[in-house]
């Protein structure tokens, strides 16, 4: 194998979400991406293209496992944490996501439609804990709650990129 130095890869415009057990990552990234179906318990890192990356809660909630997010979160340019509407315990444990403060940190309030929900509370325990940024609240029941977070994301369009995100129909 040949090193090539003048190599590198830009994935600035790649994001990663990040969130304890059972926040909702998975069938929010699902959402962003059109992909049909329930989600599955997420084992290990999900990429999609070359833009989005789900990661494994546990990742979040086990401190032996920061490394694995740390690096991970090393290769994006945007960071998003997410946090149910029904959590209100703090799960961000204190600098984990700031080892990044040049990097955007978004926050996702998901499953806002639930009964015990109170996303006012959840985005006040966030902003307490470091989150700064623009926070979104979404609904896998409400498929459109997502478009702005996917417009932040991809910009005005709300739309991927053709051929950039995998589907059925460019798989031939």
């Amino acid at each position: 194998m040949r090193h090539h130095a003048h190599l590198s890869v830009d994935r600035s415009h790649a994001f990663m979400l990040a969130g304890p057990i059972g926040a909702g990552k998975t069938t929010l990234f699902n959402a962003l991406f059109g992909r049909p179906g329930d989600a599955q318990k997420t084992q290990a890192i999900e990429y999609e293209a070359d833009i989005g990356l789900d990661t494994p809660g546990e990742f979040f909630s086990h401190p032996r496992l920061y490394h694995a997010l740390i690096n991970t979160a090393s290769d994006v340019g945007t960071l998003i944490y997410v946090q149910a509407a029904d959590d209100f315990d703090c799960r961000l444990p204190p600098g984990l996501l700031s080892i990044y403060r040049e990097r955007p940190l978004i926050g996702v309030i998901t499953k806002t439609d639930l009964a015990a929900a109170d996303p006012d509370r959840v985005e006040a325990l966030m902003r307490e804990n470091g989150i700064g940024g623009a926070i979104f609240r979404v609904s896998a029941r409400q498929p459109d709650s997502v478009l702005p977070l996917k417009r932040l994301l991809v910009g005005p369009t709300g739309e991927w990129a053709p051929g950039f995100v995998h589907d059925e129909e460019s798989q031939g």
